[in-house]
């Protein structure tokens, strides 16, 4: 798919040049395309450990060795039904941390999507080319 941009012309790109002329510099290079230092922050990563070992007993609990009809009686239901739950509950937990993670990833993208508007709408050149 080829993605069709307008010919840029002699006088679009002295308009911007004036443009860019006429704004303040900023006090440090690169200071004002900067993000604030609360976006960069170390992210851990969501931990399926106790879902991983719930599961695993609920197939130790599961696996038993006899014969087949035996099967039945032997095993422990309860234990595999609690094992089943804990993995759910803690697979819940995971998603609640994923969702807070979403919402904040949202919101900064809604503040950038933000800046950039006022700097596109202040007269600024940066996505216009």
């Amino acid at each position: 798919m080829q993605v069709r941009s307008p010919a840029l012309s002699p006088e679009q790109i002295t308009k911007w040049m004036q443009a860019a002329a006429t704004q303040p510099r900023p006090e440090q290079p690169g200071k004002r395309d900067a993000l604030p230092p609360a976006t960069f922050r170390h992210h851990p990563g969501f931990d399926f450990k106790s879902a991983r070992q719930s599961l695993g007993r609920a197939r130790a609990k599961n696996d038993i060795d006899t014969i087949k009809p035996l099967r039945r009686l032997r095993r422990n239901q309860g234990a595999i039904n609690e094992a089943l739950i804990d993995a759910l509950s803690a697979l819940i937990g995971v998603n609640k941390q994923m969702a807070a993670e979403i919402a904040g990833l949202s919101g900064e993208l809604a503040a950038l999507r933000h800046r950039m508007a006022d700097t596109d709408s202040s007269g600024g050149y940066a996505g216009q080319i």
